[in-house]
């Protein structure tokens, strides 16, 4: 299967999640299908941003996209930017293939990247928390403009799953393994209630603001809501379901398929966007 027609049927599982998300009263299994969406269009991501003549270029369009989106997510107050992870992702493996590459300019890359993103990280919630009136603002669009990390749509959990697969990508075995066992991991940490229970205990032993830093960090920056964990593996933390996207995966032939650059960036804001609206016209 090409690339693009894994991206394809990664849009139509993302369209079906996405329906559940905005028309209401649709049962959960909307977002059971969902779940393939994203780790087809981190894999495809990994495999594009390898193949691309001029990484450059795919990282610009990537942030002026998530530009794009963040404007929108302000004026429909939503939480839908899935170019955001992708060009973190995208940097990170541009950082990784400048250390496997041995590029004189690696260590400036590092420590500019790292420095950019705790500085920016912290002005985020500094405004966040402190003085700026408009969180949607801060949360979608500055964040979005400083490329950072912070409130990720799905957290540093996805660009970690990205570059696994990116590592992983030229072995099929190594990927499967790393697939399934990442897969269950965040199934053992969103299903099983350790991590409030841990968070609870850090209370009792008096100390909340290492209990409250932890939890904010896996909120904001992560992408885990701790008090959301424990809850129902089907109606509540289904995002394991993302391992039935493994088979999609290895059908992989290494092929682009037919060309068709920018339909993917203009296809996800006009749904959204779209289903947004429609989702309030039936709501009413």
């Amino acid at each position: 299967m090409s690339s693009n027609m894994l991206k394809v049927l990664a849009l139509f599982f993302m369209v079906i999640d996405h329906i559940g998300s905005f028309i209401p009263g649709l049962p959960v299994y909307f977002h059971w299908i969902g779940r393939l969406s994203a780790p087809i269009f981190i894999f495809c991501s990994a495999w594009s941003f390898t193949y691309t003549s001029n990484k450059k270029s795919y990282l610009i369009r990537l942030y002026a996209a998530s530009l794009v989106m963040a404007i929108i997510q302000c004026w429909l107050v939503i939480d839908n930017n899935f170019f955001r992870s992708l060009f973190s992702l995208c940097v990170i493996i541009f950082l990784i293939d400048s250390y496997k590459n041995k590029n004189t300019k690696f260590k400036k890359y590092l420590y500019v990247y790292l420095t950019w993103q705790i500085i920016s990280v912290a002005i985020c919630i500094f405004l966040l928390n402190v003085i700026f009136p408009s969180a949607y603002f801060v949360s979608y669009f500055l964040s979005a403009l400083f490329g950072n990390v912070f409130l990720l749509e799905g957290g540093l959990v996805y660009v970690c799953l990205g570059v696994l697969i990116y590592l992983t990508k030229n072995n099929k075995k190594s990927l499967i393994i790393g697939y399934i066992s990442f897969c269950v991991l965040y199934f053992i940490v969103t299903v099983k209630p350790y991590l409030p229970i841990f968070l609870g205990k850090l209370y009792t032993w008096g100390l909340p603001f290492l209990s409250d830093t932890i939890e904010y960090t896996l909120n904001m920056i992560i992408g885990l809501r701790p008090m959301d964990i424990g809850g129902s593996m089907f109606f509540q933390n289904y995002q394991w379901m993302m391992i039935m996207a493994l088979p999609f995966i290895l059908a992989y032939n290494s092929k682009r398929g037919k060309k068709m650059k920018y339909f993917f960036y203009i296809f996800y804001p006009v749904h959204i966007v779209i289903l947004f609206y429609v989702g309030n016209m039936i709501f009413r």
